[in-house]
């Protein structure tokens, strides 16, 4: 039998060669991707599981505290201007941005950035849990929301960004409402909610925010905190609405409100639509609206920009302000200090005491260490 000598009889088995190696490298790439997806899945389980360890470790030394130790705390986040007859819509605190983050792993920053490039550098920072941050005397938290169709988890990305201190929402909550417990004469406490439904593509069981998912927050947030809770009816009493509540009777004082909790949603026309817009004023809700406009129920406006001209307008209208000091992982002494002279109520940081700009120092606190004050107490 003659060998051919034009090459014919190897162009198969180069063929194959060639079909191997590829094959080769598409299943190292698989088995790859695979790795990645249950590595970030584990650390969304060791999340979950630190979270339960912290909450038992906590309720059985609740349990411990005589009363006597309770109702002998003294709150000392405010400085000497928060007095108990200061009326809460003239209390300014420091809020942490993204409370319940812990800061994604290298690898999970650099898959965001496929995703979203640009987006990982906003994504570096992350907080301690909410029992350390009240006890080092924040009074504000800002908590994003995901809806999975029977309950809510805390994450800002789902899957890349998923290390929480508080990836059950339920529990993070009976988490506060334990520290309350435990310190009973505690300055009041706000929390910003903001349901996202982005991303979801990356965990199939999550589902849009919808007028299931805005009844059951409410219920989430009643079960846990109980009588804890400050809701839109304690404030609006027998009044027509909110904002004529407000204009008639003001906003109770801090003594009134010690030792309670209050929510309000972010600004989100959607959930506002959902939630809000066929009832505006019913006095059952668990939440505060926010809103941009003057609406009967808005009572709250959430800012980013502290050179928003509109701040100064929403204060003018007895509104109560969110403003962030340091938006964007970009602080600068400037912004802090222009949110701080607004008056805004709420003033959110990625720096809060103790978490530092690496480098500068930069932190987001109020003259003296203070993270509570009288607003204009300046």
């Amino acid at each position: 039998m003659t060998q051919s000598t034009d090459g014919t009889a190897a162009r198969p088995r180069a063929l194959r060669n060639t079909l191997l190696v590829l094959g080769s490298a598409v299943g190292v790439l698989v088995l790859a991707a695979a790795a990645m997806l249950v590595s970030f899945l584990l650390l969304g389980r060791q999340s979950s599981a630190d979270q339960i360890a912290r909450f038992e470790a906590h309720q059985a030394d609740v349990a411990a505290l005589a009363q006597s130790e309770r109702d002998a705390w003294v709150d000392t986040a405010g400085d000497p201007t928060v007095t108990d007859a200061l009326p809460f819509n003239q209390l300014q605190t420091i809020a942490t941005h993204n409370s319940y983050v812990q800061e994604p792993t290298w690898l999970q920053l650099q898959v965001i950035d496929l995703f979203d490039p640009g987006q990982a550098v906003a994504l570096q920072y992350g907080h301690a849990p909410l029992w350390d941050q009240l006890e080092a005397g924040i009074r504000s938290f800002e908590i994003d929301v995901r809806w999975n169709g029977e309950s809510f988890e805390a994450s800002h990305v789902p899957l890349v960004a998923n290390r929480s201190t508080m990836p059950d929402f339920a529990l993070g909550l009976r988490e506060i409402a334990l520290w309350s417990e435990a310190h009973p004469a505690h300055l009041p406490i706000s929390i910003m909610i903001e349901p996202k439904a982005d991303y979801l593509f990356l965990d199939p069981a999550l589902k849009l925010f919808d007028t299931a998912a805005c009844a059951a927050l409410d219920a989430t947030v009643t079960d846990a905190l109980g009588d804890r809770l400050f809701t839109p009816g304690d404030l609006q009493g027998d009044g027509p609405s909110l904002r004529a509540a407000v204009a008639a009777s003001g906003w109770p004082s801090v003594a009134e409100m010690r030792g309670s909790v209050l929510f309000f949603y972010a600004e989100n026309k959607r959930a506002r639509e959902l939630c809000f817009d066929s009832d505006a004023n019913n006095p059952e809700r668990a939440i505060f609206a926010s809103s941009h406009s003057a609406a009967d129920d808005a009572v709250f406006a959430v800012r980013d920009d502290p050179w928003d001209p509109a701040v100064a307008a929403d204060l003018t209208d007895g509104i109560l302000v969110r403003l962030r000091a340091d938006a964007d992982l970009k602080p600068s002494e400037e912004g802090r200090n222009l949110a701080f002279a607004t008056g805004a109520h709420i003033v959110s940081t990625d720096f809060p005491p103790g978490a530092p700009e690496e480098g500068t120092g930069y932190s987001a606190v109020f003259p003296g260490g203070y993270l509570a004050r009288a607003a204009g107490g300046h």
